[in-house]
């Protein structure tokens, strides 16, 4: 399956995407870590903790995934985009190695993607190879349309609920977990009543893509 860089039409090159979409990066760390194109040691990840982030203050499960990835190596600078500007994005990621966007709010996270101009910073940085790694909200906001998510929330300001495009479907994360059930009636009904397009993730699945091709992996 074609992976479709709809951000970025100048470029037609997608052989150097890489990546990860999860619902749950920790549950599937132990196969997503080794698939990375380096080692964890002495590497950059920049953090968004914008999804999950109110008043300054970052969840204990956020906290604990961000120690679990120094655990193993990883330099990790954790970043709000809601403080950033476009002007400030190149100066605030001038060391990345690895983009991972935690998980929370879908469209409060992809509300201060568009406003900070990380949609179209990162769609060109994934497109130059640098791997990108979705946990739940981080990964919904790749695909083509997020307008399901409004079962879920609502964010004031958000007049568009069009993804980044660079995923061809909508990730529907957490598919098999309990709280999730009595609200996957209703956005499946959605859905296919609207032709939307969507592919379900289990906590313990993550999907990995290299270039034009993807896969579902399970983890044990």
């Amino acid at each position: 399956m074609n992976v479709s860089a709809l951000n970025a039409p100048d470029v037609d090159d997608s052989s150097k995407v890489t990546l990860f979409l999860t619902s749950s990066g920790m549950e599937v760390s132990s196969k997503l870590i080794p698939l990375l194109p380096f080692k964890p040691a002495g590497k950059t990840v920049s953090y968004i903790t914008t999804a999950s982030v109110y008043d300054g203050v970052v969840p204990e499960w956020m906290n604990s995934e961000i120690e679990a990835l120094e655990k193993v190596g990883f330099i990790v600078d954790r970043i709000d985009l809601s403080v950033l500007t476009p002007k400030d994005l190149e100066g605030s990621f001038s060391g990345c190695d690895l983009f991972w966007v935690g998980g929370g709010n879908t469209l409060y996270l992809l509300q201060e993607v568009r406003k900070s101009g990380f949609d179209k910073y990162v769609t060109k940085k994934i497109l130059d190879g640098i791997p990108y790694v979705g946990v739940s909200a981080g990964s919904i906001i790749l695909g083509p349309d997020l307008e399901f998510e409004l079962y879920a929330s609502r964010t004031p300001e958000l007049t568009s609920y069009e993804g980044l495009n660079i995923f061809p479907f909508a990730p529907y994360v957490h598919f098999d977990a309990e709280w999730t059930k009595e609200l996957y009636k209703d956005i499946l009904k959605f859905s296919l009543e609207n032709n939307k397009s969507f592919i379900t993730l289990r906590d313990n699945q993550f999907i990995y893509v290299t270039g034009k091709k993807w896969q579902v992996i399970d983890v044990e």
